[in-house]
């Protein structure tokens, strides 16, 4: 039988009420923070029952208060002072005998419901948890206000399926993908008892509304209505293979979507704040920056910087490579008939850090500058697409008998003595070093233009004149076998000069489990090859149609940050750097210096190849508020023809290509971008077409519909405003 929320008794009481208050703040596209069996409400101070994806305050842990929380060195919401932590069950494709985890992202909503009952809105009292949805629910109750809190969304942007049942929102599974993902939503209660910040089932101590689960007055025994807390959790379903019902399944073994929940605990370090935010931002529609208070303390750099520096549990969890199990004691079960067994998982795995000592006499300076006129070490390179992190640079540097180490763009080491071409090892505010290491994404590899230093001293001391500022960088995990046998294969250059004579024969070797190609020559410099080895998992019959590790969409909101990317800030770019062209990622460009790119060459050519009814507009500016900004994807094996089609699939009129790898989308410019540049500014090579040029240093490479017969009105879709629901 299916069940649909659009029920007549709650269709009555939603229209009983007044108009719902607008007034609503989303943090859109927040990343994961962690992926791990944890979970400090339900299981405090041991390992968890099933696998979480969380995100907020860096402090998270199998234990903490909200005194120890508040500390948090950062958090991955955009507004600093929000260092709550938030957190689902995690989410898996199954095929055949495999699971693989899905990758997926968050928009949190902050909604002002409930006023016009004559309720005043309340901030989250300090130390409030709570939880919503049950993770042993196997059916649906359509008059429980908590089943009707949790919801899924098919997305589909074509409106192909505008009107059939079959794909209208639902509190369980679709029977079908969903070909722009699937939401996940969940509504958490907004009444409290006034005294108790937990109950025994983390749920008693807060109750729904009256009327309804996401509107209406507070009943008499939690008379404090505090504002409502919603979350849509994006999964991207439409990166797997569908196989029928039983191919998504949550961490918990349920593979009916009954099972979702969500957590929360109150991490805001000033409850004022957010009482401001409640109080005085009319204008607030979804926009953080429309809410005056909030706007004045936003800090993107910040929150796309945060690193989690706690343990996590040792154990596969299905995000790297498919696992046969999984973790913890859950057996995939649809409800029916009696539940299997736990399968054998032998003794409960211990925690492990994700940070390490770095090797012996290295010691961390922080995030410095860039030098503005070639490189600030010059001594030795080396470049690792999937396994560079801070020890394999100093172990490196320290094998050419240098004793600085510097590690830019997530995957590139450099090495030297003293620095060169105007730069010093003073130290900038350590979130400017915004990149995860390519090898581990839980340690900072320096950023765009911005270096993560190292120094070494045989004494074990750091070496003298070495300026040192706070940093909130994250040290390094255990080097796996396979990332020292890398150090040891890929070959380098080193030299005293900024530019070293490149022989015939050089080759950098670049390992990926991701691609299956076997070798691939750089453009514009025919004598070197870039020699990609392949994994297993390319021909695994688990591994999703889309690799989830390097395609994913993004919400048109401040950008995303992946391990592979970056969010830059023009400050952060110097227009006298000279502009290489990739060797292999693109958005993580080579140095300068490389043996794979001459600091004079030019920017790759326009894309040929262009989709039939498109044409090149040249190379336009963009910005953090983004010019583009109605859909938005990003992909580390982008071409033009591919944002093209996908900005045509969605209707609009004008596409643009950013750092090689990410793709916008709209029908006009907006927020004062869009202005001309000169092609030289684009010079970024497409992270899957590397004779096609994609944009740059917050430049788009812009293309337009020669024809507006598709154009369509812009709408945030995976908001919620294109696909209607009662959540919202």
């Amino acid at each position: 039988m299916v069940f649909f929320l659009r029920i007549p008794l709650l269709a009555a009481a939603i229209a009983a009420l007044p108009a719902a208050n607008a007034v609503h703040w989303i943090f859109g596209g927040t990343q994961e923070l962690v992926v791990t069996r944890l979970d400090p409400v339900v299981n405090p101070g041991t390992v968890g029952s099933h696998v979480h994806s969380i995100t907020g305050g860096s402090g998270f842990g199998e234990t903490y208060d909200y005194d120890s929380l508040v500390q948090s060195q950062c958090t991955k919401i955009v507004v600093p002072q929000d260092k709550s932590n938030y957190w689902t069950l995690y989410h898996f494709n199954k095929q055949n005998a495999s699971l693989t985890a899905m990758p997926n992202s968050f928009n949190i909503y902050y909604l002002v419901r409930g006023d016009q009952t004559g309720d005043k809105i309340k901030a989250f009292p300090k130390g409030l948890k709570m939880v919503a949805g049950d993770p042993t629910r196997k059916t649906y109750d359509a008059s429980s206000h908590a089943d009707q809190a949790i919801s899924y969304v098919c997305l589909d942007y074509s409106g192909a399926h505008n009107g059939d049942p079959e794909w209208n929102e639902r509190p369980n599974f679709f029977q079908h993908n969903c070909p722009n993902g699937m939401r996940a939503q969940v509504f958490f209660p907004s009444c409290w008892d006034g005294k108790n910040l937990d109950s025994p089932d983390h749920k008693s101590h807060m109750s729904y509304p009256v009327e309804n689960y996401n509107n209406g007055r507070c009943p008499s025994t939690h008379p404090v209505h505090l504002v409502s807390l919603f979350y849509e959790m994006i999964i991207s379903v439409d990166q797997f293979s569908y196989d029928g019902p039983g191919s998504w399944v949550w961490a918990s073994g349920d593979t009916t979507g009954y099972a979702f929940h969500g957590d929360f605990t109150n991490g805001w370090t000033d409850s004022d704040l957010l009482q401001s935010a409640i109080d005085d931002c009319p204008n607030a529609a979804g926009n953080v920056a429309d809410c005056p208070h909030l706007a004045a303390v936003m800090d993107q750099q910040a929150a796309a910087a945060c690193r989690y520096p706690g343990e996590i549990v040792n154990e596969d969890i299905g995000d790297k490579f498919p696992i046969a199990v999984l973790p913890g004691c859950n057996p995939v079960w649809d409800g029916t008939g009696t539940k299997p067994a736990c399968p054998s998982a032998g003794a409960t795995p211990s925690l492990g850090g994700t940070q390490e000592k770095l090797a012996t006499g290295w010691t961390e300076v922080g995030c410095i500058a860039e030098a503005t006129n070639g490189r600030a070490l010059t001594g030795a390179q080396l470049v690792d697409a999937t396994g560079m992190t801070k020890n394999k640079c100093a172990q490196f540097c320290q094998s050419k008998n240098f004793k600085f180490a510097g590690i830019e763009w997530s995957q590139e080491c450099y090495c030297g003595n003293s620095f060169s071409n105007g730069a010093s090892s003073n130290t900038v505010a350590s979130t400017q070093c915004s990149n995860s290491c390519a090898g581990n994404k839980f340690e900072t590899c320096g950023g765009p233009q911005r270096l993560t230093l190292l120094t070494f001293d045989a004494n074990g001391a750091p070496a003298p004149s070495v300026s040192v500022a706070p940093s909130s960088s994250v040290a390094v995990p255990v080097l796996s076998s396979a990332v020292v046998s890398s150090i040891a294969s890929t070959s380098v250059v080193s030299s005293s000069k900024s530019l070293p004579t490149i022989s015939s024969s050089s080759v950098v070797v670049v390992s990926s489990v991701a691609s299956s190609a076997s070798s691939v020559v750089v453009s514009n410099v025919p004598s070197v090859s870039v020699i990609v080895s392949s994994s297993a998992l390319a021909t695994s019959s688990a591994v999703p149609t889309a690799d989830p590790a390097t395609s994913h969409v993004l919400v048109p909101v401040p950008p995303i940050t992946t391990a592979s990317s970056a969010v830059v800030t023009p400050s952060a770019v110097s227009s006298a750097v000279p502009s290489p062209v990739h060797s292999d990622v693109c958005g993580a460009p080579p140095p300068a210096e490389s043996p794979v790119v001459s600091s004079a060459a030019a920017a790759p050519p326009v894309a040929t190849g262009i989709p039939a009814g498109w044409a090149s507009a040249g190379c336009v500016s963009d910005n953090g508020h983004r010019t583009l900004n109605a859909r938005a994807m990003t992909s580390d094996s982008l071409t033009v023809a591919q944002c093209l089609n996908y900005c045509t699939k969605e209707g609009f009129s004008i596409a643009g290509i950013e750092y090689g790898r990410e793709c916008y989308c709209g029908n006009s410019f907006k927020n004062d971008g869009g202005k001309p540049l000169d092609n030289s500014v684009c010079r970024m090579s497409c992270t899957g077409q590397k004779d096609a040029q994609c944009g740059g240093d917050w430049a788009l490479s812009v293309f337009k519909k020669t024809s507006n017969s598709s154009r369509r009105a812009v709408k945030a879709k995976h908001f919620g405003r294109h696909h209607p629901h009662n959540t919202f």
